[in-house]
This record gives C-alpha cells, sequence and structure tokens, in this order.
C-alpha cells in the first residue's frame, strides 16, 4: 500500500500538522454553515458568534501552515515530492480565505436574502460542506492509501456538481424577478457566486491532490 509517508526520511511532524490543519478546516467550515444559516434566521449573535471563532480558525490555520512549510524544510524529504505538497497546502489555503471573506462580506453588506431561497441555500451550504470533508479525507488519504484517493476526489466533485446546479436554480430566480432592483439582483448573484467559490476551490484541490496522488502512485 502506498502512501506520500514513502517519499519521507522522517515525516512524522509534518504529517501530523497536515492532519491537525485538516481538522481544522473542517471545523472552520462547520462554523461558517452555521454562521450563514443563523443569518438567514436573523440569529444575529449566534452569526456573530460563530464568525469570531472562525476567524479565531483561520489564525490558527495560518499559524499551522507556516509550521507545515518549517517542517517540510527541515524534515529529510526529497525536493519533487517536498514541493509537491507546498504547492497543494497553498492551494488549500485559499478555502480558509475564501470562508472567512464570506462572512465579512455578508458582514459588511447585510444582504436581504428571500426567504424561498432560504432552504436551497442550506442545502447547498451542506453539499459545500460535504465537499470539503470529502477533500480532507482525499488529503488523509495521501497519507494512508493513495488508491482511495480517487474515491474521495471525486465525491468532492459530486458535491460541487449539487452546488452548482442549486446555485444555477437560484440565479434563474434572481434573475426572472421582475419586482427586484437591478443592484439587488447583482447583490444576491455576488452572493451565490461566493457561495460556489468554496466547492470549486474544493474541487479544485481535490484535482490537485489526484495528480499528486497518481503522481506518487506510479
Amino acid at each position: 500500500m502506498k502512501t506520500l509517508g514513502l517519499f519521507f526520511k522522517k515525516q512524522y511532524a509534518a504529517e501530523e500538522k497536515i492532519q491537525r490543519l485538516l481538522r481544522k478546516l473542517e471545523d472552520m467550515m462547520n462554523l461558517y454553515q452555521g454562521a450563514y444559516e443563523a443569518y438567514l434566521v436573523v440569529n444575529e449573535e449566534v452569526f456573530i458568534k460563530r464568525s469570531e471563532e472562525l476567524g479565531q480558525l483561520e489564525k490558527e490555520l495560518d499559524d499551522l501552515g507556516l509550521q507545515i512549510q518549517m517542517s517540510l524544510v527541515h524534515e529529510s524529504l526529497m525536493p519533487d515530492s517536498r514541493d509537491d505538497l507546498l504547492w497543494l497546502l497553498t492551494k488549500l489555503d485559499k478555502i480558509p480565505s475564501r470562508l472567512k471573506h464570506s462572512l465579512g462580506d455578508i458582514a459588511l453588506e447585510k444582504p436581504v436574502i428571500p426567504e424561498t431561497f432560504h432552504t436551497p441555500l442550506k442545502n447547498l451550504l451542506d453539499h459545500s460542506r460535504r465537499a470539503v470533508q470529502a477533500l480532507a479525507q482525499a488529503m488523509d488519504a495521501l497519507f494512508s492509501d493513495l488508491r482511495a484517493v480517487r474515491q474521495y476526489v471525486e465525491e468532492v466533485a459530486r458535491q460541487e456538481s449539487e452546488v452548482d446546479q442549486i446555485e444555477h436554480r437560484l440565479m434563474l430566480l434572481v434573475f426572472n424577478d421582475k419586482s427586484m432592483d437591478l443592484a439587488r439582483q447583482y447583490q444576491l448573484k455576488g452572493i451565490l457566486k461566493e457561495l460556489g467559490g468554496i466547492t470549486n476551490l474544493a474541487e479544485d484541490v481535490g484535482d490537485a491532490v489526484h495528480i499528486l496522488a497518481t503522481k506518487h502512485n506510479t
């Protein structure tokens, strides 16, 4: 059973930190979902609390990311494998940044989201959470069984497709609603694009994980 561990001489410190980072990313996605759902039901207290917790986690992820980079530099890792992991982690870092900025935009703009959008948006958020979870599992598999990576990457793609479909349906509702002024239509369009962007990033990272796994499984 091949793993990326085969490319380390002393890989354990970096591997342990990467797995901690993945668990924090999953926690961050859960907080994002909770904050967004609180906003939909106008629970400002919970929205603020979850947003603050998410911001703190994002800082912890940044610190952990720096520690991982240092571990990869100082551990006895083949240069090609080290560069691959650094490339992958750079891509992964875009997800927590997107989550933080998305909630920041909501807090700043305070958009009025139609009640008819609430259930589809909750479904979209759930698919986004599942996509990030599957991505974390794919990255875990890099260190346990490279052959298992593909099934998790395919799950990321399935969840991303579900999000795309919901986003498209809601976009049609926005621009077919003649009672909305253009400014509000474009505000809602921006919100939907921001939400859809999370799974787009997850799919992009998933593709990178698959490339890395294929490269080192040959």
